[in-house]
């Protein structure tokens, strides 16, 4: 091992290996690979994106002094899938299911997952994952429970025993690689933030693609909008999720914009594309991502207000003329609204089944209180909830737990959210303010849908949790960072010199 380590390095130090090291530790990386991935999921290269994927993890893995270049193919690479190669309607496409993408994906996904734990053998950063006020015991304890969902229940099946390791793995996997590899000096909230800001983009564009063109099928064009102008919420689908998955990242993905109008030049501008943002929150009629959603922009509104920065005089007067605008707006266009949203008024605020559903997941947690009855249990309840690759769901993750792991499940996830509350009563900073509210989102989201149960919502709950430990165990004051010296960056946006 250790004479493996030399040669790596003696390696990482030549030139060419040097310039693409640079490259990835950069700004401007992120920003190529995230218009890559739009590209991808525009003509169906996924083969493509996942080779390129592979070949930086590893390259990472194996030479690079740091493994923050791994971040934003973390959070991107699921929003490469296109629309052409899904398996929801209109297209219906059996790609998901053909021998070469199986085949594909577990031979790149061994490649990945071998060169990630050679990382941490090789190269793991000096520290405890356990030391206080690490989650890494709550987060094990709570991996361990999915684990053993339903382990002596009748319903138990064998699929549990993947999809327990799958949500397992998406949970811990990268907080537990991370909080063993990323470097110790270094100020990962901007980063991040600019992470978040890029897939909330290109989330963003891939609404605005469908609000604008529709789909293309081998049948012809199809619009999303209905004969009266109000939007099919059936057909508001990206090629990786559904509407309420593609609402519910956009509102996940709202603090990003938040922090950085407050943290970087020409702040403002993000505060513009948050608004816009929500917007497209509100195209996928996702009623709990608005909610969620319009209760963090509100919050960070009135914060931004109220903190002092660069731009408060201007947040204060934009939020002045939003609400102005936004009565003159209703008051005048309100037939319009009302049709544009139809779906949202004719199904109204509803439970929509969510009681019924509830009410189910805990029978069956009284079936088998010990461990649950598993993922797959059915719900027994006249009620289709169509997943693309996961089985019916309780769109809360407290019955989610309960009903399929039981009491140690939620004993378990208990005891990581007393971990998660030692992190939030650390000292207040900006970076930590950003950390707790992508949290808030990814929880508050899942409490009236599936989101982190699914595995890509999970992988982002695993990562803002490892930065967000990092960040309680030291103070930022005077920290320079990457972003905020990096000349390359286009525009200068992100200088965090004093304007």
């Amino acid at each position: 091992m250790t004479s493996l380590r030399q040669k790596l390095l003696k390696a990482a130090d030549l030139p060419l290996f040097q310039k693409i090291s640079a490259f990835l530790d950069g700004t401007i990386y992120p920003a190529v690979y995230a218009a890559l991935m739009l590209v991808c999921s525009l003509f169906g290269l996924e083969f493509f994106c996942y080779a390129l994927t592979t070949a930086i993890v590893v390259y990472v893995c194996l030479f690079a002094k740091d493994t923050r270049a791994i971040l934003p193919p973390a959070v991107l690479v699921v929003y490469s899938m296109s629309w052409k190669h899904t398996s929801q309607p209109p297209y219906r496409s059996d790609f998901l299911n053909g021998t070469a993408f199986l085949v594909v994906v577990a031979v790149l996904g061994t490649c990945i997952l071998a060169a990630m734990i050679l990382r941490v053998f090789l190269f793991r950063e000096k520290g405890s994952l356990f030391r206080f006020p690490s989650m890494g015991a709550g987060l094990a304890l709570l991996c361990l429970s999915f684990l053993t969902n339903g382990v002596f229940s009748s319903e138990f099946v064998s699929k549990d025993i993947l999809l327990g390791f799958l949500i397992a793995f998406s949970f811990g996997a990268l907080f537990f690689f991370f909080s063993a590899t990323l470097k110790r000096n270094f100020n990962y909230g901007l980063y991040f933030a600019y992470i978040l800001f890029l897939a909330s983009a290109v989330i963003f564009l891939q609404v605005v693609k469908l609000l604008v063109f529709g789909h293309t099928t081998a049948e012809g064009h199809l619009s999303v909008f209905d004969a009266d102008g109000s939007i099919n919420k059936d057909l508001m689908i990206a090629g990786w999720g559904m509407s309420n998955n593609v609402g519910g990242m956009l509102a996940m993905f709202l603090p990003a914009q938040l922090y950085l109008a407050a943290k970087v030049r020409r702040g403002y501008l993000f505060y513009l594309f948050a608004f816009l943002q929500l917007g497209a929150v509100c195209a996928t009629l996702s009623r709990s991502s608005l909610l969620f959603g319009g209760a963090m922009l509100l919050a960070g509104a009135i914060l931004l207000s109220v903190v002092k920065t660069p731009y408060r005089k201007f947040f204060r007067i934009f939020n002045l003329a939003v609400l102005v605008c936004g009565v003159i707006f209703c008051a005048v266009f309100w037939d319009k609204i009302v049709r544009i949203f139809s779906v949202i008024f004719e199904r109204g605020f509803s439970d929509s089944q969510r009681f019924e559903i509830w009410k189910n997941g805990l029978l069956n947690f009284l079936k088998d209180p010990p461990f649950g009855v598993g993922f797959y249990a059915p719900f027994y309840v006249d009620i289709n909830i169509e997943n693309w690759f996961f089985p019916d769901m309780y769109h809360n993750i407290f019955v989610q737990i309960l009903a399929s792991c039981g009491l140690f499940g939620i004993f378990a996830y208990a005891y990581h959210l007393s971990q998660v509350l030692n992190l939030a009563i650390r000292k207040v900073t900006a970076e930590r303010i950003f950390f707790l509210a992508v949290f808030l989102m990814l929880s508050g989201t899942s409490l009236l849908d599936n989101h982190l149960f699914h595995v890509f919502p999970a992988l982002v709950y695993s990562v803002v949790l490892c930065l967000w430990e990092r960040d309680a165990r030291k103070d930022l004051t005077l920290q320079k960072t990457l972003l905020a010296h990096d000349k390359n960056f286009p525009f200068c946006l992100f200088s965090t010199r004093k304007l």
